[in-house]
């Protein structure tokens, strides 16, 4: 009697264990659906030596008009400060409709930097820029 008890407690226990792994699978699932379709706020941040400003400057504007006219994108913003070493730190903001527009104007971008003949790398190098760079999702509202 004693092993058909510990036994039906083990089927319960495995049971127990193997819908809570489906419940997670299918919430993992629903969120992966989620982000796909959450809006996406591409940041990049830049450190710019000043006497590399002007050609930066530059680039950052033909990659702004560039990028607004590419389905999905909804807005982008950009801000600039100088730190206490002469560097412009400048950030930009641009807001896509979700995931997979996103992912598809990255390949335009860099379409279009190929029939620039535009290589960015180089040209961060050159000019001794650094990079940071993240995709954020809209955060939950409380």
């Amino acid at each position: 009697m004693k092993t058909n008890l510990l036994i039906g407690i083990i089927c319960l226990a495995f049971f127990t264990i193997k819908a809570d792994a489906q419940t997670a699978i299918v919430n993992s699932e629903r969120e992966s659906k989620k982000s796909e379709t959450m809006k996406q706020i591409f940041i990049d941040t830049f450190i710019v030596p000043a006497k590399s400003k002007q050609e930066f400057l530059k680039r950052v504007s033909i990659n702004r008009n560039f990028i607004k006219h590419l389905n999905g994108f909804i807005k982008d913003d950009a801000y600039e400060r100088t730190d206490e070493n002469g560097y412009l730190i400048y950030m930009t903001i641009a807001v896509w409709e979700n995931e997979a527009v996103l992912k598809k104007a990255k390949e335009t971008v860099q379409a279009q930097y190929k029939k620039e003949d535009f290589n960015i790398s180089e040209m961060f190098e050159r000019l001794n820029i650094v990079m940071e760079r993240n995709i954020y999702k809209e955060a939950q509202k409380p």
